[in-house]
């Protein structure tokens, strides 16, 4: 009944949108209708655009994980309950509906249709609103915004960390990739998706100063459920100020920050009697030290602390703080192209911060393909190839507690560069010129305090990256791009054996893009992971404290993820990919022995 109604007011509002196009084509031979010069004037304020996606795919599982299992000394049982296929997809428009009614102000809707592969008549049809939002222009000074927003801050107060098993994407894996993104609402630029209001104005000078930016929001995060659950709200903002050159001799001049996220609970919503406060306040700054006509010296980086209290009507039951700092210099070789920076990062145990700590994977949450398999249905762990396609295990929700992580993955840094309990170096380079682009990344850090021991765990990790743009040595005209990116990554500690620990991971990833001819693109990629050793992983309550170790975690893993396909681009945001892709893990430590996973896919994607 539900779906037959939402058909009807599909119905009803494609109806709707046949007669608004109709009116507007039809009006200039109206009595009474719109001039034609107010016409396209009308046309210049109210656009329609938006995005188009047809996905389908099948996938399919293998492996020993599917055979017999023997369940006494005669007897085997096997396994009848896992498709061995699955075939699913959709077909998708969000029609984006933009209109300026006046100079200084601006609205936008996003309305979404979507049926499921399959559906027909109604069936696996559904109409939301996607986005919806207004901003505008106060007073020539004060710009606002209300209804959906994107928030970025500093990587210590309000950020979105990158997500795992990504150190130079290959293109092959862009699509996917890129879907993700715009479900889940990340941007390149490590941005929030919120939900509220923001204010924000300059302010220019003369003397000393060369401008200041403000800017102030608020968001809620989760309602009420009028019971036990508060509303939560996210409010926050920054100052930054950028000086006039200091000194002329050595073009000295400074960007400096001042940064305030407060998340807290409204006790007067609902029945809830008890709910947090997390506030972070930093300072972070950018001294462009020296320049000369070759080089530029500079010293950046960024301090603060962090406040975490848990209380109810009448007192405050728990609380905790702690600080950070971060501290680099740098050099810019202008002739080179080159950067290089090294500094010294301390990040305390209990320092906590719910804006930038939030994972974007979570790996508590179920996988759409394959979650459970077998005789027995056990719960398949989170691998590359679900971190490559699969939207179910990424999120963009503020979480109240550090999130469960995977160390083969990400042991140094699972929450980006928030991540607590850390002290050590961190150095890298970048190297940008049009053949070759490159980049290096590495950091020698050690726990500030020990967990479940006074033995301390030491992390060394270096992420490495290059592309090559092949056709630029061989001056041909057609793209020929080769990329390739690596991490190594190594956990220690020593003690007596129960203490120890020694973990290893390397992660490659690779990738070729030919273009055959213009717009049509051959598409290979691969990447590898290989992880072995033990840690430990703790189990960590709402108030981001220790309760135990559940058990030791052990690996011996190895996975594989091979894809490879053509796509052709029919302008710039429209294209259609074919691809395959395969998938093994082998030397499984869990459950899960051994077992294969493939995908056949068609994606076309239309920005209009």
């Amino acid at each position: 009944m539900v779906k037959k109604k939402q058909f009807i007011i599909m119905r009803y509002i494609l109806a709707l949108l046949v007669v608004i196009f109709g009116s507007i084509e039809g009006s200039a031979q109206t009595e009474g209708a719109l001039s034609d010069e107010e016409a396209e004037t009308f046309l210049e304020g109210v656009n329609f655009n938006g995005l188009g996606r047809v996905y389908l795919q099948q996938s399919g599982i293998g492996g020993d994980i599917l055979n017999d299992v023997m369940v006494n000394d005669s007897t085997s049982v096997p396994d009848t309950l896992t498709p061995r296929n699955t075939t699913d997809g959709e077909f998708l428009l969000d029609l984006k509906v933009n209109a300026t009614p006046n100079r200084k102000t601006e609205v936008q809707a996003i309305l979404r249709l979507r049926n499921e592969f399959g559906g027909f008549f109604g069936a696996g049809q559904s109409i939301q609103v996607r986005e919806l939002w207004a901003r505008g222009i106060i007073g020539d000074r004060l710009e606002y915004r209300v209804g959906d927003m994107d928030i970025e801050m500093s990587p210590y107060t309000f950020y979105v960390p990158e997500e795992e098993g990504v150190i130079n994407q290959p293109s092959a894996f862009d699509m996917q990739r890129e879907v993700i993104y715009y479900e889940q609402f990340y941007t390149h630029q490590n941005s929030r998706r919120m939900q509220g209001a923001s204010l924000n104005f300059g302010l220019k000078f003369t003397q000393v100063l060369k401008e200041a930016d403000f800017s102030g929001f608020i968001a809620r995060v989760r309602g009420t459920d009028f019971l036990t659950i508060p509303t939560r709200w996210v409010a926050g903002g920054d100052a930054k100020f950028k000086t006039r050159r200091l000194i002329d001799q050595t073009k000295t001049s400074a960007e400096v920050g001042f940064n305030l996220v407060h998340t807290f609970d409204d006790l007067q919503s609902g029945d809830a009697n008890t709910g947090i406060r997390n506030t972070v306040f930093t300072v972070d700054y950018d001294l462009k030290a020296y320049e000369t006509e070759k080089m530029i010296y500079s010293l950046f980086g960024e301090s603060g602390q962090s406040t975490l209290t848990s209380l109810d009507d009448v007192e405050t039951f728990f609380e905790q703080d702690d600080f950070f700092v971060t501290v680099s210099g740098g050099a810019e070789f202008k002739e080179d192209n080159l950067i290089v920076h090294a500094g010294y990062a301390d990040i305390g145990p209990q320092f906590f911060s719910m804006g930038a700590q939030s994972k974007r994977v979570d790996f508590d949450a179920a996988r759409t393909y394959y979650n459970r398999a077998g005789v027995e249905q056990n719960e398949r762990n989170t691998t590359l190839f679900d971190l490559s396609r699969d939207i179910a295990v990424y999120t963009f929700q503020l979480s109240d507690k550090l999130m469960t992580y995977d160390p083969r993955f990400s042991n140094t840094f699972p929450y980006g560069d928030a991540t607590p309990n850390r002290r050590g170096l961190r150095y890298g380079a970048d190297y940008d010129q049009e053949k070759i682009q490159a980049s290096l990344d590495g950091a020698l850090m050690s726990e500030i305090q020990g967990q479940g021991t006074e033995e301390l765990k030491d992390f060394f990790i270096i992420q490495a990256a290059v592309d090559v743009n092949v056709n630029k040595f061989l001056e041909w005209k057609n793209k020929i791009n080769f990329t390739l990116g690596y991490q190594f990554e190594n956990t220690n500690r020593g003690g007596i054996e129960v203490d120890q620990v020694d973990l290893t991971s390397n992660l490659i990833e690779g990738g070729l893009e030919l273009e055959l001819f213009d717009d049509f693109e051959l598409l290979f990629g691969a990447k590898t992971l290989i992880s072995k050793g033990n840690d430990y992983l703790p189990r960590i309550d709402q108030f981001d404290q220790v309760v135990d170790f559940p058990e030791r975690f052990e690996v011996d893993d190895t996975e594989l993820l091979l894809a490879g396909g053509i796509k052709y681009t029919f302008k710039e945001g429209i294209y259609l990919t074919l691809q395959y892709q395969s998938f093994d893990a082998t030397g499984r430590s869990d459950v899960f022995r051994d077992y294969t996973l493939d995908q056949i896919f068609v994606l076309y994607t239309m920005n209009f």
